[in-house]
């Protein structure tokens, strides 16, 4: 009986060390996952006319944290940083090695879309929300294929001031031979503006100075210079 018991002991006890070695084998491989020791190098901030110092600070993740505060807690630290900035309608934080990239769209209304029947409002990072239909607040984009596109051209759309976002009334992409990122802005005033999207914010902002020296209406070209013709010719 007394050998019996101690085989009986024996056997439990070997039971336990090979379910703690492999309960101890799970932690260790988390933990090289995790690797929660390891310090962020790289904050990478898109989030438009928001200054990068200002996510940072309400969102509270800076280089030489570390991955722990991070790891698992995206989705709570991106509602926190909707929390505290009223300006921000959707965000969305990833963790790479030892990179932390925050994407936060604004509530800019960078036009709309429509999908299948149904109408889209984009934010300044191309972010979609339903609406019912188009208010008249912003262009309307017409004949993208591509959501990467989108997210661009609301970008540089969300870029320009107000009155100039407002004079947008459709955006259509149009490439053609010579250009395969050609953009057609039909604009309220009642001119048209060809335009590049690479380059769309930044030569967009001269619109209004050479819409001022025409004489009538016409097409404003903005995509490899900056000249305009009336619609006669």
């Amino acid at each position: 009986m007394e050998e019996e018991f101690a085989t009986i002991t024996r056997k439990k006890t070997g039971t336990g060390a090979g379910v703690a070695l492999v309960f101890l084998a799970v932690i260790a491989a988390i933990l090289f996952v995790w690797q929660p020791w390891l310090k962020i190098n790289v904050v990478n901030v898109d989030a438009g006319n928001i200054p990068t110092e200002t996510i940072e600070k309400q969102v509270g993740i800076k280089p030489g944290d570390y991955r722990y505060q991070v790891f698992l807690q995206e989705t709570f630290l991106g509602q926190k940083l909707k929390n505290s900035n009223g300006k921000i309608s959707q965000v969305k934080i990833t963790l790479t090695n030892q990179t932390v990239n925050i994407e936060a769209g604004e509530k800019i209304n960078a036009g709309f879309i429509q999908e299948k029947n149904q109408w889209y409002q984009l934010d300044s990072a191309g972010n979609r929300s339903r609406v019912s239909q188009p208010d008249g607040q912003g262009p309307v984009y017409m004949d993208f294929t591509s959501q990467s596109r989108v997210k661009k051209v609301a970008k540089a759309v969300s870029s320009l001031d107000s009155a100039l976002r407002l004079n947008i009334g459709e955006i259509r992409f149009a490439p053609d031979g010579n250009n395969a990122d050609k953009l057609i802005l039909v604009m309220n005033d009642g001119n048209t503006v060809y335009a590049s999207q690479g380059t769309l914010a930044a030569k967009m902002r001269y619109y209004a100075g050479i819409a001022a020296q025409m004489s009538s209406q016409g097409v404003i070209d903005l995509q490899y210079g900056s000249y305009s013709y009336p619609y006669s010719n």
